[in-house]
């Protein structure tokens, strides 16, 4: 919009500097012997439009005796004819005058007349800006013009040459005496008419070839037209966009500064009236930049920039219009009165911020990333709906870097990198997986790094049912908790360990052995999930306990006669 504002300038400031100028840049000095042809041609055009004029007054006098002669049905037709000699007359005395003086008649009259009819306020803000719109494009309209006058001439010419040739086809030798005469009548107008065209066409010809001398190129107009522009309007305009930008940025400076004086400002729940001045300051610096800017456009005079500035703002007015629903629901946003609030718990693309502040550019805070602030326009909270945060206290991330969790997917993993856009896991091994964070949030981790527990089932034989719930127990705990701490190392890191009788399964009596770790041993959670069934299996082994294993038995209560055993048939020796 600013280049496209900044070109509409430029070409209406180039279209003043074409009507101050007249015809351009000045012309240079023209040799004498090319001032003599100049002088001659002149004088050869003003006696062409000398003669035509002629003939036209004498036609012109014609006309008026047969008019007065004419009967009543005939009148009409012959007037109009007067009325188009007359014009015809006045166009070749302003050609004449033209010539002769090198300045058209309108430039003289224009200066005695209002050059626009102001019909209201609103002709009178597009008069300056389409007046020098239509200047910049005078000098091409002219020569065009003047082209099309000079083919239409030359068409008519064409017209009376063939007319006078179908005329002298006539055989003289078989017309009557009146039949001649009104020939040879219509002959003489067509032979005026042929004189005429020539002469205009002559005269034209005269005026075209001086307009395209006199034109400038175009090379030429650029830079007269940038160099004026750059002395009045480009100077202005530049003047206005620094006032914006001045007035803009002190405004903002200041604002800045209130907020740095009062420190009450920055309390985690402001009141709602300095909200209020928090907004108007805000707008204030838009509205005072382009008052501003009026303001400096009014004390240069400059009406054409004022009025391409107040279209501009008319414009954005209707487009505001349609988007005041939306302006609204921004506004009750920043004055604290949305949906959204500050301090409160907001989920954004899948991740819950703190509303660290609210503004037209809105903080939002995530503690628990890496880069965790998010700096967005107010525009990209609705929709959105916060809450208040528990006084007890919420999660931010279900885990921080360095710990250790499992996910359902990839297992056992060590969290290096959590970031609001991904979360990258080191596995055991090294290899490494990066999953977006809000893909990692629905797949529930399990955070084991602030401690975890170890449930494992493991089944004695009925044989031992007598002491599956008291010896048994007692024993098997006290194996696996001297081993697990021998093979830890410290015994504080194993905050808890019960061994207690389960159920009774379909062919075991089922123990529950349950060990709570400290969460510096999430690393190793594989190692002593599978060494507690190990130490189990060695605590057996040493007491002699038996381990079953899935069977079916199945008791038959009425006896079958025996069946009598087949011959055993001799097995042929395997394949190697």
């Amino acid at each position: 919009m600013f280049f496209r504002l900044f070109h509409l300038f430029f070409f209406a400031s180039l279209a003043v500097c074409r009507v101050s100028a007249q015809t351009g840049p000045e012309p240079a000095e023209i040799p004498a012997a090319e001032l003599s042809a100049d002088i001659a041609d002149s004088l050869e055009a003003l006696e062409s439009v000398r003669k035509s004029l002629t003939l036209t007054e004498q036609e012109i006098e014609e006309t008026r005796a047969r008019l007065s002669a004419a009967p009543e049905l005939q009148k009409p037709e012959i007037a109009a004819r007067l009325d188009t000699l007359i014009e015809r007359q006045e166009a070749l005395g302003d050609d004449f005058e033209a010539i002769a003086t090198g300045i058209a008649p309108e430039s003289y009259e224009g200066s005695l007349e209002s050059e626009y009819v102001l019909a209201d306020e609103l002709d009178s803000l597009l008069e300056p800006i389409i007046g020098e719109l239509k200047a910049l494009t005078e000098k091409p309209r002219e020569i065009e013009q003047l082209r099309s006058d000079l083919a239409r001439w030359n068409s008519r010419l064409k017209t009376t040459e063939a007319a006078l040739i179908n005329l002298a086809d006539l055989p003289p030798d078989q017309l009557s005496e009146d039949l001649a005469a009104s020939l040879a009548e219509t002959k003489g107008r067509w032979e005026t008419r042929k004189t005429q065209a020539e002469n205009r066409i002559q005269a034209i010809t005269y005026q075209l070839e001086q307009a395209e001398r006199s034109q400038p190129t175009f090379i030429e107009t650029a830079r007269e037209g940038l160099r004026s522009f750059y002395k009045s309007r480009g100077r202005n305009f530049l003047l206005c966009i620094v006032t914006f930008f001045a007035t803009f940025f002190g405004l903002r400076f200041l604002h800045q500064r209130v907020d740095h004086f009062f420190p009450w400002k920055k309390k985690e729940k402001r009141p709602f009236y300095l909200r209020l001045i928090d907004v108007g300051l805000n707008v204030f610096s838009v509205l005072g930049a382009v008052a501003a800017s009026l303001i400096t456009l009014y004390a240069t005079g400059d009406w054409v920039l004022m009025g391409l500035a107040i279209i501009l703002l008319f414009g954005i007015s209707l487009a505001a219009k349609n988007a005041l629903p939306k302006f609204y629901d921004q506004g009750r946003l920043l004055l604290n009165l949305g949906e959204i609030r500050e301090g409160e718990r907001v989920i954004y693309n899948g991740i819950p911020w703190r509303v660290d502040r609210l503004s037209f550019y809105s903080i939002l805070i995530n503690p628990d990333l890496r880069g965790g602030t998010l700096r967005l326009p107010v525009n990209q909270l609705s929709g959105l709906i916060s809450r208040p945060v528990s006084e007890e206290g919420e999660l931010w991330f279900p885990c921080h870097e360095g710990d250790w969790l499992i996910l359902p997917d990839e297992g056992l993993g060590r969290v290096i990198a959590q970031t609001p856009e991904y979360v990258q896991i080191v596995k055991l091994g090294g290899a490494k997986i990066m999953i977006p964070t809000a893909d990692f949030l629905s797949k529930s981790p399990k955070n084991l790094s602030p401690g975890y527990r170890i449930s494992s089932i493991f089944g004695i034989d009925y044989e031992h049912q007598a002491d599956c719930t008291t010896t048994i127990p007692e024993t098997l705990w006290a194996f696996i908790t001297k081993e697990l701490c021998a093979l830890i190392g410290d015994r504080e890191k194993l905050l808890n360990l019960k061994v207690e009788f389960a159920s009774a399964g379909a062919s075991s009596l089922d123990l529950a052995i349950i060990a709570d770790f400290d969460g510096s041993l999430a690393a190793k959670y594989q190692v002593y999930e599978r060494a507690i069934q190990r130490f189990a299996v060695e605590c057996c082994n040493e007491n002699g306990w038996g381990i079953p294993f899935t069977q079916i038995t199945l008791h038959n209560a009425f006896p079958e006669p025996r069946k009598e055993v087949p011959a055993q048939i001799e097995e042929k020796p395997k394949l190697p």
